[in-house]
C-alpha cells in the first residue's frame, strides 16, 4: 500500500491506519488490543493476523477500508507491530510469508515461539529498536524514542523477509545470547517437576532437587517468560525455587488473558495487590521480613507477582529482582489457588 509510515501517540485528526493498537486515532483500525475496532470480518488473535486478513482482501476492498487514510501508523515497537505494518504496506510480500509472520508475532506478543527461528526474528526485532544493541544505533543520536522507532521499524522492513526465511547467521550478535538463555531455561524446565491445575489455568513449574544454575551471578530457578510460555496455552505460571536460604516465587499472568480473542470472553484475573498484602502478612508472620511480596498492575498486559526487590521492568525476560521467601511452597500455592478462585468462573 503506496502510504507513508509513523509512529504517532496522539489520536491525530487525519485518519490512519492504525496497526497494533487502539489509541483513539480516526481511521481504520488493525489490532488485537482492547479497546480495538478492528472489522469484524478482519479479527484475529495477533494484530499481524489482522493485517494478513486486510492483505488478503481484493485491492478495491483494501481501499475502501482505507478511504481517506493518510498513513500506517503505530503508537509503539515491537514484534508484532512491525509485523502488522510490514503486511498492510506490502500485502503481497507479506502474504507469501504469512506463517512465518505470525509465528514471529506469536513469540514476541504471547511469548510462544512456533520454533527457535520465530524466537530468533523476536529477538532480532528486540535488539533493532534498541538504542544501544541495534546495528542502526549510530543513526539514533539524539532521537526521541518515537523518532527511533520510526526509523527502526523503516531499516527492520527492509530485512524483515531476510530475517524470517533466509540466512540469520550475518545477524548473529542480534539473537545468539538470547537463544542460549532460551536452550538453557529450556534444560532448567525439563528437569524441574510439573503440576497443571486446568480449571484455575495454572501451571506450576518447583525446581529439581539441587538445582544450581545461575544467571548474573544469583542462583535462582528462573527460567525466561519464552521457555516457560512455548508448550502451554495456560494464562498463568507459577515458578518455585527451593533454596537452602528459602524459596524464591514468580508468579505470571500472560498476554492472553489481555488481547482480544475473537469468540473468547476475555478471563477475569486475580487480585494481585490483594495477594501480595495477604502474603505479606504471612511472610511477617513467619519473621522479619527481609524483602517484601511485590506487584505489578493488574490492568498491564502481562504482570506478575514475586518476593524480593520493588523494582522490575514489564515483560521482563527474566526477574533479577527474585529474593528468598521464607514461606513454604504449600502456603503461597494455597493462598495462589484461593485468590484464583476467587475470580474462578463455571464454563459455559
Amino acid at each position: 500500500m503506496n502510504l507513508p509510515f509513523r509512529i504517532q501517540s496522539a489520536p491525530g485528526d487525519e485518519p490512519v491506519i492504525a496497526v497494533d493498537g487502539a489509541w483513539g486515532a480516526p481511521g481504520l483500525n488493525l489490532s488485537h488490543w482492547p479497546g480495538h475496532t478492528t472489522p469484524a470480518g478482519l479479527r484475529h488473535e495477533l494484530s499481524t493476523g489482522c493485517a494478513l486478513a486486510f492483505a488478503r482482501l481484493a485491492p478495491e476492498e483494501r481501499a475502501e477500508f482505507a478511504a481517506g487514510c493518510t498513513a500506517v501508523a503505530n503508537n509503539h515497537a515491537d514484534t508484532d507491530g512491525i509485523c502488522s505494518a510490514f503486511a498492510v504496506l506490502y500485502p503481497e510480500r507479506a502474504l507469501e510469508l504469512e506463517d512465518e509472520l505470525l509465528a514471529a508475532a506469536a513469540a514476541g506478543d504471547y511469548f510462544r515461539p512456533r520454533d527457535e527461528r520465530a524466537l530468533q526474528v523476536d529477538l532480532c526485532v528486540g535488539a533493532a529498536i534498541d538504542a544501544e544493541r541495534s546495528p542502526w544505533r549510530d543513526e539514533f543520536l539524539g532521537m526521541s524514542d518515537a523518532e527511533r522507532w520510526e526509523l527502526a521499524y523503516q531499516r527492520v522492513f527492509e530485512v524483515l523477509p531476510e530475517w524470517l526465511t533466509g540466512d540469520l547467521e550475518p545477524w548473529r550478535d542480534l539473537w545468539a545470547a538470547g537463544l542460549a538463555d532460551y536452550r538453557a531455561d529450556r534444560a532448567d524446565l525439563a528437569a524441574a517437576t510439573f503440576e497443571e491445575l486446568v480449571h484455575f489455568e495454572l501451571e506450576i513449574h518447583t525446581a529439581a532437587p539441587g538445582f544450581s544454575s545461575s544467571r548474573d551471578g544469583v542462583t535462582s530457578f528462573d527460567p525466561g517468560r519464552h521457555a516457560l510460555f512455548t508448550d502451554t496455552l495456560t494464562d498463568r505460571v507459577l515458578v518455585v525455587g527451593p533454596r537452602a536460604d528459602g524459596t524464591t516465587y514468580r508468579l505470571i499472568i500472560n498476554t492472553t488473558s489481555w488481547f482480544d480473542h475473537p469468540g473468547q470472553p476475555a478471563g477475569e484475573r486475580p487480585d494481585l495487590a490483594g495477594l501480595a498484602a495477604r502474603l505479606n502478612a504471612l511472610e511477617a508472620a513467619a519473621g522479619t521480613p527481609t524483602h517484601a511480596w511485590q506487584a505489578q498492575s493488574g490492568t498491564g498486559a502481562a504482570p506478575e507477582l514475586w518476593y524480593g526487590e520493588a523494582q522490575l521492568e514489564s515483560f521482563a525476560e527474566h526477574n533479577a529482582a527474585l529474593r528468598p521467601s521464607r514461606l513454604t511452597p504449600e502456603v503461597v500455592r494455597h493462598e495462589l489457588i484461593e485468590a484464583l478462585r476467587a475470580v474462578w468462573t463455571f464454563p459455559d
